[in-house]
């Protein structure tokens, strides 16, 4: 990777850069206060657990130190990432995504692990914004708290999907009108959306009779 006069390079450290290393990171993960530094980067170089990101200074021709990550891979194919460092005072997000991206490229994990300590806001906000990141518990070490962040593909690919627009609800067509009751009525009497008959209808069950006997007339006067 080359930009303007400067170019990167990944590899595998060696216990001889040590020494750089402890001279030449500023922020790391473990040490997010800067209140402190480890002692020794030896071992983990010499188990292959280390990948250090190196930038060439062409007018100088050398190499110097950018940064680095410690990671180890177990027999569960769970990547343990046990630190992290750039060559600044804060952690620089894009030093830390290219590393983290090379480190997963090299070891192809089904999951990984990282602890960060929950006051390092910085070394949140970076793995937070990491798709297939999840908050999965906290731990207590003294003297601090620890978040515990893992990683699996499958929240990864959910993280890499456009989100979908929520499901409109159709609306309901409108329900018929519901039927006269059939049937004798209470009392003999017609359902009330049943109208008149016509001349010769039928006449529904139970319906009383109409009368058709003549009005009485008066008597007449004697």
């Amino acid at each position: 990777m080359e930009e303007g006069r400067l170019a990167y390079r990944v590899r595998t450290a060696e216990a001889s850069d040590a020494e750089a290393l402890r001279a030449g990171i500023g922020a790391t993960l473990a040490h997010p206060d800067h209140q402190g530094r480890r002692e020794s980067y030896g071992g983990a170089a010499s188990r292959g657990d280390l990948l250090v990101l190196e930038r060439y200074d062409r007018p100088g021709q050398t190499w110097h130190v950018a940064g680095f990550v410690e990671c180890h891979m177990r027999v569960d194919d769970n990547l343990s990432i046990r630190d992290v460092g750039t060559a600044s005072d804060e952690p620089q997000t894009g030093v830390v995504r290219y590393l983290l991206d090379q480190a997963f490229n090299a070891f192809r994990p089904i999951e990984a692990q990282v602890k960060i300590r929950r006051d390092a806001t910085a070394w949140l906000e970076i793995f937070r914004a990491i798709p297939g990141f999840y908050l999965e518990g906290e731990e207590y070490r003294r003297p601090h708290y620890w978040t515990i962040w893992r990683w699996d593909r499958q929240h990864a690919r959910e993280a890499a999907e456009p989100p979908q627009p929520p499901a409109q609800q159709q609306p309901r067509p409108p329900r018929p009108p519901t039927p006269p009751p059939r049937g004798p009525q209470p009392n003999g009497a017609r359902p009330a959306s049943v109208g008149p008959r016509p001349n010769g209808a039928p006449r529904p069950a139970g319906a009383p009779r109409p009368n058709r006997r003549p009005p009485s007339r008066p008597a007449k006067p004697r």
